[in-house]
């Protein structure tokens, strides 16, 4: 049986695909950092940080991953120390989903308040126009010719 050009490309991309799924690479300390915020200065991030307790963060990462820790162990434990406010993102979860829900609700009933407020304004201006020009009488074709026959005499004259 012989094999094509394309069943060897071919072959040849699927070994290669299972080799570089099955490697796995070390947790890294900055993938960890970006992960927290320094105890000391609230807020920043502890991979931007550069004071001494952000120095001593960064130890205890070092001493985690040298034991061969994964990223959530560590995390938890800087949590179980500081509490949430150490994360850099807080965990979606209790109140913290509702946090990250409300802007997409609100810019939702947002989206709908406006849409029934111009499709009312649409409606209500459609209503006045067609009550208007239902209540006007037709226009008279005498007074049509009078008004038409006044505008030529004005653009006649020098």
């Amino acid at each position: 049986m012989k094999t094509t050009r394309t069943e060897k490309i071919a072959l040849l991309l699927v070994i290669f695909l299972a080799l570089l799924a099955g490697t796995s690479r070390a947790l890294t300390r900055s993938e960890v950092e970006k992960n927290l915020t320094c105890y000391v200065c609230t807020g920043e991030a502890l991979n931007i940080d550069r004071c001494s307790g952000g120095d001593r963060m960064r130890a205890e990462i070092d001493r985690r991953l040298a034991r061969g820790q994964d990223l959530q162990t560590i995390l938890d434990f800087f949590v179980s120390q500081f509490g949430e406010d150490i994360l850099t993102v807080p965990p979606r979860r209790g109140f913290n989903l509702v946090a990250w829900a409300a802007p997409f609700v609100m810019l939702l009933i947002g989206l709908v308040v406006a849409f029934v407020v111009i499709r009312r304004w649409n409606i209500t201006g459609r209503r006045r126009t067609a009550q208007r020009t239902a209540g006007e009488p037709a226009p008279d074709p005498a007074r049509r010719r009078q008004v038409e026959e006044e505008l030529q005499q004005l653009e006649d004259e020098p």
